[in-house]
Parts: C-alpha cells; structure tokens; sequence
C-alpha cells in the first residue's frame, strides 16, 4: 500500500507527459539586431519580425513567418527538452541552413499539469542571417498560444 500512495505522489508531482503536441504560438521578439559596423537597431514587439511556432514533438519546433505556415515560410528546428518541474520543461535547439546561416533558442515551456498542453513559452535567441543577409539579432522572446 505504501509503494502505491508513493507511486501516487509522483505522478501528480511529475506527470509522464512534460509537453503537448500541436499547439501553436505567436513569438514576439525584443532585442537588438547587427547589421556592419556601428548599426545597431533595438527590436520589440512594434517592429519585430512575424513569427509562429508550431510544438511538433518534444525534439521538434516548425517555425514560421505566417500565421497559417504557407509553404515555403517555415523551417523546422531540432533540439532536446527535459522536464524541469511539475509544469515547466526546458528545450534548446536550433538550425543550420545550406547557406551557413543560423539559429538557435534555449526556452522554457508551461505547461497544464492536468492536460499536458502548453500554454507559454519563453527564452532567448540567437541568429545569423536567418532574418536579414549579413545581420545577426539576439535576445529573448514570449508567446501568446493561438491555438
């Protein structure tokens, strides 16, 4: 009886799935994009580029630069992710194009401890030439979930 009451508590202190799959987020960037030498241009949330992600899987995001992921505005991103907490679980990963262009994220998901959806995802940001050729940005992002 008291390895029930024990496998009990963890699976409401840890439930088995740390991320739900589908969900989609709309990302809003702040930071600061580079772009030669001395132009410098602060970004947020009024002059940021439209971006959406898509939770495939607990290795895989599909990111996109339209809301409906229209061919040819996506590209996907792989990574690992590990659970952190009751409702949270970490992910970092990222992409290298054919062209040497990149991007990388590391970011927190939380998540419904009774449904294992997730409802917001945070962290920081990495990218070179992923937005605009010869320009790198970094800093960090939230989301709101769309669906």
């Amino acid at each position: 009886m008291r390895q029930l009451g024990i496998a009990f508590f963890l699976a409401v202190l840890f439930p088995l799935q740390a991320f739900g799959f589908g969900e989609i987020f709309k990302i809003e960037t702040t930071g600061t994009e580079y772009c030669g030498h001395l132009d410098a241009v602060r970004f947020n949330a009024s002059n940021n580029v439209d971006m959406w992600v898509l939770v495939v899987s607990a290795t895989e995001l599909t990111v996109s630069f339209t809301p409906d992921f229209a061919a040819g505005t996506t590209f996907p991103m792989f990574g690992r992710s590990y659970q952190t907490g009751a409702t949270t679980a970490e992910f970092i990963g990222g992409v290298l194009f054919v062209d040497d262009s990149f991007a990388t994220i590391e970011g927190k998901a939380k998540f419904s401890r009774t449904t294992g959806e997730i409802t917001s995802l945070t962290g920081t940001f990495i990218q070179d030439a992923v937005i605009e050729v010869g320009c790198f940005s970094s800093g960090k992002f939230k989301s709101q979930r769309v669906a």
